[in-house]
């Protein structure tokens, strides 16, 4: 299945994957030292932005199933909706970082669609045995208001999936382990979206709104969104996140002018023009990505690309040199085998290179391997994924 291949995928990479269940949770203040040390390869996840970040996203991913499923009534679920579902839940299989610890939730729901198309109890039921680190919202997605959050979530959702959608290539980059695991082009994981919005999103004007906008091919959706997977040009992928950001952008900016019209309404012509002016509405915004606007005011979209990837893939997490050459070095050797005095010595500099490293990691973490083993998920002789702290 899908969690499997971004396991293997990672495990492939030297990737450390954190278990973010709560049962598996050191107390505070030691847990947010050791996720602070984990060495993961491309993305690392830290306990402020990071672990806020995907916890949010986590938190508006459940919620949103509990809320939207069966939300015009409790019957079960048709044909129609079960195949939205599960197209919805595979989509995010390939998309999303195991960081986030969703893929074990995501299995589970697909294993069990006719069962949680039965009911919301039987769904819930699921969801409740696996529970999300933190059941409260970031105060980045609260702004001081308990009962606000899903939103700001769910954006942050459809984000992180967007880059991770790009960053995998629609699930080829997990094929080379996983031959048949599923790919998906960028116009169809637009489409799935817009099924989800249409079916599942608890909020009727929003969904009208998104579908809409899709439907019209509004922001070149029609034209920049290719059908096509193996033979999809490399920025192509790119093109998925970089929509879903105009759609962010134009949802943000339509708030402040409803509430700059408001405020002309009655009378409070400051706090209008306030709104008319506000930087917020626009993202990333100057003092976040200066680089990311040319000199002619216009958007650099490479550089809002890198952005985007460095605030929901990477967490801004430089990969260390050493690492990023054993990596290419390990490619190279999958591609071709050579039996010649320059292919021992590379394998020679590659195992002392990696003899460094960890001793280099010891030296920086303090941890030994030792005391590791019991924070990351490990695989038993069937296959399936054991943890071993259950």
């Amino acid at each position: 299945n899908n969690y499997k291949a971004q396991i293997d995928h990672h495990k492939k990479s030297n990737q450390k994957m954190p278990d973010l269940r709560p049962e598996a949770q050191p107390k505070k203040r030691v847990g947010q030292k050791i996720l602070g040390k984990i060495p993961i390869v491309k993305r690392v996840v830290n306990r402020s932005h990071g672990f806020e970040t995907l916890n949010d996203a986590a938190l508006s991913f459940t919620r949103g199933l509990q809320m939207g499923v069966f939300r015009n009534n409790n019957h079960a679920l048709d044909n129609k909706r079960k195949t939205a579902l599960l197209d919805w839940l595979d989509l995010l299989s390939i998309s999303l970082p195991p960081e986030l610890g969703l893929h074990e939730l995501i299995d589970t729901l697909k294993s069990n669609m006719d069962l949680i198309a039965q009911s919301p109890s039987n769904l819930k039921a699921i969801i409740d045995k696996h529970p999300i680190p933190d059941s409260q919202y970031s105060k980045s997605c609260t702004k001081g208001v308990d009962s606000q959050g899903f939103f700001c979530g769910f954006w942050k959702l459809l984000h992180v999936a967007s880059v991770g959608f790009a960053e995998q290539q629609g699930g080829l980059m997990l094929r080379e382990l996983h031959p048949n695991i599923r790919v998906f082009s960028p116009k169809e994981a637009g489409s799935i979206l817009r099924e989800y919005m249409g079916l599942f999103f608890n909020c009727d004007k929003c969904s009208k709104r998104f579908i809409a906008q899709y439907d019209e091919c509004k922001f070149q959706s029609c034209n920049r969104l290719t059908d096509k997977t193996v033979d999809a040009p490399a920025e192509s992928w790119a093109e998925f996140p970089l929509w879903l950001w105009e759609v962010h952008n134009d949802v943000s900016r339509s708030k402040a002018e409803r509430a700059a019209d408001f405020h002309e309404k009655e009378n409070r012509k400051a706090e209008a023009k306030k709104w008319e002016r506000y930087m917020g509405a626009v993202y990333p915004h100057l003092d976040q990505c200066l680089s990311c606007w040319t000199a002619e005011g216009t958007w650099d979209v490479n550089a809002v690309y890198s952005h985007l990837e460095k605030e929901y893939w990477t967490f801004g997490v430089v990969v260390d040199s050493k690492m990023e050459s054993l990596l290419d070095y390990k490619e190279a050797s999958a591609d071709g085998v050579s039996h010649g005095l320059g292919a021992y010595l590379g394998l020679g500099i590659a195992v002392l290179l990696t003899y460094v490293l960890k001793k280099y990691k010891v030296r920086t973490s303090g941890r030994h391997k030792k005391d590791d083993e019991s924070m990351f998920p490990s695989r038993s002789g069937d296959g399936k994924i054991k943890y071993r702290d259950s």
